[in-house]
């Protein structure tokens, strides 16, 4: 049985970031141009489940972000079934939490 999957606020992200923790904003590019989350690479949804291989790696950790907090969720779900470590960002990018 899959454990439960890690959630954070982009509040508590920005306290949190190692180096070897990646934060993957999974929006639109357009989205993503009109404003992200600090360091954030922008790899959009369709892209990264499908070919999560050529992003991830399985030692390394990854924040997925996006509009409202539920498509980064499911991505989770589904990526920590395949070994990836991730976490979903609560309520997704939200402009009040700009740390741009």
């Amino acid at each position: 049985m899959p454990s439960a999957i890690s959630t954070v606020t982009l509040q508590e992200l920005s306290a949190l970031t190692q180096p070897n923790h990646h934060v993957i904003d999974i929006r639109s590019p357009l989205e993503y141009g009109s404003g992200h989350f600090k360091n954030a690479v922008n790899i959009p949804y369709d892209v990264l489940m499908t070919y999560p291989d050529s992003y991830l790696k399985k030692g390394e950790y990854y924040y997925l972000v996006c509009a409202h907090g539920a498509l980064s969720y499911r991505a989770s779900i589904i990526l920590q079934s395949f070994g990836y470590h991730v976490a979903s960002v609560r309520n997704g990018y939200e402009m009040r939490y700009c740390y741009c």
